[in-house]
């Protein structure tokens, strides 16, 4: 599926933080502890809008029909802070048009993520491939992974 890729506005903050809510309970909050689910949802509703105000984090979203499909964020220089597409639009393609998009614009010469136990397979289907092993911080379990 072809969605129509673009930077986030400021203004659709709040649809695109309901979205990653939305699925970060569904898919990924059951591999989490309390905590670990605490700590996310308090950077997806305090610190995300600080780092987008100071240009630390640069944000793309897919959208089908102007609704917000997909998202991904990149806190500069290139760490995958978040990357969610809406359940009824997954395996259509499109976290892969949205990193694609950050490639073209960004160009680094790696990208790294702590990726959810869930998203693992995601990454490596997008080139990623897995460094170390898990951790836990803060209740957030994740597996460091690097693009190349």
């Amino acid at each position: 599926m072809n969605v129509e890729i673009s930077r986030l506005e400021l203004s659709e903050l709040s649809e695109a933080k309901k979205l990653v809510k939305k699925v970060f309970m569904t898919f990924e909050a059951p591999d989490y502890s309390k905590e670990g689910v605490a700590h996310f949802l308090t950077y997806l509703d305090e610190e995300l809008e600080m780092e987008l105000s100071v240009n630390q984090v640069q944000v793309w979203c897919g959208k089908d029909a102007r609704q917000i499909v997909g998202l991904l964020a990149v806190r500069l220089p290139a760490h995958v802070a978040l990357l969610f597409v809406d359940e009824a639009y997954h395996r259509q393609g499109i976290a892969k048009q949205l990193f694609q998009e950050m490639l073209s614009e960004l160009m680094p010469e790696q990208v790294t993520v702590n990726s959810s136990p869930y998203a693992v397979p995601i990454y490596e289907r997008l080139g990623f491939q897995i460094e170390g092993n898990e951790k836990t911080v803060s209740g957030i379990r994740f597996q460091s992974m690097v693009y190349k």
